[in-house]
This record gives C-alpha cells, sequence and structure tokens, in this order.
C-alpha cells in the first residue's frame, strides 16, 4: 500500500501565516532533515504558511527536490475573529467535529480538505511524499483514521512531529508516529 510522511512542522515565534521558525525550529529543521533523508521521500509539498516551508526546506534543498505548495493544507480557520476561549472551541470540537465557532472551519470541513489534498498528493504518483502542515489539520486527518485520536492527542502534537500514514485508494487507512529527529545517542 502506498504512504506518505504526514509533518507538523517546527516550532515558530507566532501564528501568523508569514512568521519564521524560532531558532531552535530552525535547528529541529536541519535535524529534521538529516531524519528525512533516512526515509528518503521522493516529493515534497507543504502549507503555503512559511512554518511549514521552512520545516521542510532543509531537506529539500539537500535533496534537489521543490516543495509544492497547497493551499487546502493550511492551518484550521477556527474563526474570524479573535476568540479569547480558543481552546474551548477547539475541545468542543473534538466533542463536536461539525461544531464551528463564528466564521470558522468545522474540524470536518478541515479533514475533507486536507485529505482531499492528500489523496491528490498520492495520485501524483510518487513512492514517498512527504507532507508539512499544521496541528489542527494533521488532528483532523489522524482522527479520521483514530475515532479515539482526540483533544488531548492534539495537544501532545509535538513541534516537529512526524506521522507515516498509509493510504488505500488516495485515502489515509493506518498511520505510525515516527521519531521526527534523529535521536543522538546519549540524549
Amino acid at each position: 500500500m502506498p504512504k506518505l510522511l504526514l509533518i507538523r512542522h517546527c516550532q515558530s515565534i507566532g501564528t501568523h501565516p508569514d512568521v519564521p521558525l524560532s531558532e531552535a525550529g530552525a535547528k529541529a529543521a536541519e535535524a529534521l532533515s538529516t531524519r528525512l533523508h533516512d526515509l528518503a521521500p521522493d516529493a515534497v509539498y507543504s502549507s503555503p504558511y512559511e512554518r511549514a516551508q521552512a520545516t521542510v526546506r532543509p531537506f529539500a534543498i539537500s535533496a534537489g527536490l521543490s516543495v509544492g505548495l497547497d493551499d487546502r493544507l493550511r492551518e484550521r480557520v477556527l474563526s474570524d475573529r479573535d476568540l479569547a476561549d480558543r481552546w474551548d472551541h477547539v475541545r468542543r470540537s473534538f466533542n463536536d467535529p461539525d461544531y464551528r465557532a463564528p466564521g470558522g472551519e468545522s474540524l470536518n470541513q478541515t479533514m475533507q480538505r486536507a485529505i482531499a489534498a492528500l489523496t491528490d498528493i498520492a495520485a501524483a504518483g510518487h513512492r514517498l511524499p512527504a507532507v508539512s502542515s499544521h496541528r489542527n489539520l494533521i488532528a483532523s486527518v489522524l482522527r479520521s483514521m483514530d475515532p479515539a485520536f482526540g483533544f488531548e492527542q492534539l495537544l501532545g502534537l509535538r513541534t516537529p512531529d512526524l506521522f507515516e500514514v498509509e493510504l488505500d485508494a488516495g485515502r489515509p487507512i493506518r498511520f505510525a508516529r515516527l521519531d521526527a529527529l534523529r535521536r543522538v545517542e546519549g540524549q
């Protein structure tokens, strides 16, 4: 069965689409590049947000690959306004995946656009594409394969985080969490 690598971006300095990675995030992206070389993806895709692109850019450059941008991989729009109780809305959406905060996307809507993107990437005929995206979007995809993946698991996603996703007819059916960074002995 075909597979892909789903990557949560490295630590950034904020949440705006154009913010860069933090210093620690940039170091993690370099370490992730080494890990990705071990796994040998043959294509790289990303959300258009800078933090997602910067996460896979070191690998793409060193592997001689371009980074394909797909707007469907962008972070979930939780609301079109600032929410003082943002995490309450996120938690509620895991209890009711069709719940939408004012002006936002439901968890199911986010999952549908994410899976559409992953299906198209899978159809492109790559051996093992790497896909960089965001916490809420990745959580929605993981939940589509495992309904027990909930709010607490979303909070447990790391920066970066790495999942191998198995596909059937272009749709995700199983996932396994991989070490995103090669561990150095003694650390």
